[in-house]
């Protein structure tokens, strides 16, 4: 099954999960704000994910991966205790299926590994010009948000 999906499904699932995991952001900014923080990690985790991968970035193949088996596990986690059937348990189950989906398609298709490796070898420059500057940007993220972390650490 794995060997029929390659760079260009995961490119289609990753965008899927993308929008699935907006949507869910807009409707726990409408109806549970209190989730919003929460749920917002996963939808810039999976637009973080999908442009890297569309940048056919080593380290986004294997981060997405390892994101998407914890986005699968949050939704299983979610799953857990639910007794009523609503939008929430249709949306957990539809991101731990393609969560699932993604992940082992990452990690153990051969045909996606062969085309990516391929697409890395044949992409324009500017995709490498703009990986640079994406790998840039989360760097200063990242140290942004750690800076952030100490002060109010050291503040309180």
């Amino acid at each position: 099954m794995l060997e029929r999906c390659g760079y260009r499904a995961v490119l289609y699932l990753s965008a899927l999960m993308a929008v699935v995991n907006w949507s869910v952001f807009i409707y726990t900014q409408w109806y549970v704000p209190r989730l919003g923080y929460g749920v917002a990690i996963y939808a810039v985790g999976a637009v973080l994910v999908l442009v890297g991968l569309w940048l056919q970035s080593r380290i986004a193949r294997y981060v997405g991966a390892a994101f998407y088996f914890f986005s699968a596990g949050v939704a299983a986690f979610a799953l857990w205790g639910g007794k009523e059937v609503n939008v929430g348990v249709a949306w957990a189950v539809a991101l731990a299926v393609l969560s699932l989906a993604a992940a082992s398609i990452l990690i153990f298709s051969k045909s996606f590994a062969r085309e990516f490796a391929a697409e890395r070898e044949k992409r324009p420059r500017y995709k490498k010009y703009l990986l640079h500057a994406f790998t840039l940007l989360i760097v200063l993220a990242a140290a942004a948000a750690t800076l952030i972390d100490i002060v109010s650490l050291a503040s309180s």
